[in-house]
């Protein structure tokens, strides 16, 4: 499994094992590092999350509820 099977704007489930000094969640997705957005409170659970910028070792990535209530507002 390898990066070629993530893409930006993709949903994916990623479970958030530990945090950043910028408050960022970090998870993995097929062996990609996630770094997703405002997940500070949220360590240790399971979360949807849609790419946001893909790199060739690690991603950015926001979380869906936060994305889908900001385009509904």
């Amino acid at each position: 499994m390898g990066m070629e099977e993530l893409a930006e704007g993709e949903m994916y489930d990623v479970r958030l094992n530990a945090r950043n000094p910028k408050g960022e969640g970090i998870g993995r997705i097929n062996n990609i590092i996630v770094f997703v957005r405002d997940a500070k409170a949220r360590i240790g659970k399971i979360h949807k999350v849609r790419i946001t910028k893909l790199y060739r070792t690690f991603a950015y990535a926001e979380l869906a509820e936060t994305a889908e209530m900001v385009s509904i507002l």
